[in-house]
């Protein structure tokens, strides 16, 4: 298999001046404008949750204002409740998002530097976010068909959101381990690409 070089050719030009003295060269902003774009590819499930989230917010404390703040009632405390849930699905999702952009960074280095193997992909794949970021590594190395049927070998469909992990021990998620690897993953710096 032929594997895709880590220079990456960027444009040259003069930098762009900004306020203050500063400024950005057009090869600053097509890196910026890759990083933004492989953010949202990897983790385009936590975006859609981002939104459902905002959504979900907006539409209950709507319902709430509409029947009114005077009297406490249950229905306002009921659409209060579900109007706080939605509100707090952006911050986990885009924690997550971030976890994951963190985990592809750290797996296009090591397909890069190793090259494709079951080995170093299967413990970074135990859930659905994760193999959405594992693929997009891979898509950019040219393994994108041998991550495809090492996925499809491990028995993993496109409807296997849920951490498989959690399906073998529920209990898991009360741990902090858990949390870490989910939501507060360390930050990963591209020792190989510009992004």
């Amino acid at each position: 298999m032929k594997l895709l070089s880590a220079k990456v050719l960027l444009p040259k030009s003069n930098p762009i001046p900004l306020t203050h003295g500063a400024s950005i060269s057009p090869a600053g902003i097509y890196v910026l404008v890759q990083k933004i774009k492989r953010y949202l590819r990897i983790g385009f499930l936590l975006h859609l949750m981002t939104i459902a989230g905002i959504a979900i917010a907006v539409y209950f404390f709507n319902l709430a204002q509409h029947i009114g703040f005077e009297s406490i009632r249950i229905e306002t405390l009921f659409y209060l409740y579900l109007s706080a849930y939605g509100a707090s699905l952006p911050l986990f999702a885009q924690l997550d998002a971030r976890s994951r952009y963190q985990n592809y960074k750290l797996m296009k280095d090591k397909l890069y530097r190793y090259g494709f193997s079951k080995r170093i992909v299967e413990p970074l794949s135990w859930s659905r976010c994760q193999r959405d970021a594992i693929q997009v590594a891979a898509d950019d190395l040219g393994y994108s068909k041998e991550m495809k049927s090492l996925f499809k070998s491990l028995g993993f469909k496109w409807f296997h959101i849920i951490p498989r992990i959690l399906i073998r021990n529920p209990r898991l998620i009360l741990t902090k381990a858990y949390w870490n690897k989910t939501l507060f993953v360390k930050h990963y710096t591209l020792k190989n690409f510009p992004y």
